[in-house]
């Protein structure tokens, strides 16, 4: 969600054998280009945003590029926690950052 200030890359799933959803550190790579970048990735069900279906959503670090109808390919590194509800968009917000930054550590990006 670009509205709260982390833009994602949105994909829908379709059938595939999936790992436990939840919040992992990522990379993902642009197919046409080849260029590899690192992230952060939610899959689940977006249970503060119905309706409760399954989406991967992944935050790469400091890229500005346009990834609307681009391929990317996405590998999970780390699984950093499970997938849950905030009380609050702003305990959401505070969440994806510290997520961001556990992912940052794991995949050795700078702060």
């Amino acid at each position: 969600c670009s509205e709260i200030g982390y833009p994602t890359a949105n994909m829908e799933l379709g059938p595939y054998l999936r790992p436990r959803f939840g919040i992992y550190a990522a990379t993902g790579r642009v197919l046409a280009t080849g260029e590899e970048l690192k992230g952060a990735a939610s899959l689940g069900v977006r249970p503060m945003f119905g309706p409760a279906q399954g989406r991967l959503e992944v935050h790469l670090f400091d890229v500005d590029v346009d990834l609307y109808d681009a391929e990317v390919s996405v590998a999970f590194v780390a699984r950093l926690r499970e997938e849950r509800s905030f009380p609050s968009l702003e305990a959401l917000v505070a969440q994806i950052g510290a997520d961001a930054e556990v992912a940052r550590r794991v995949l050795g990006c700078p702060p």
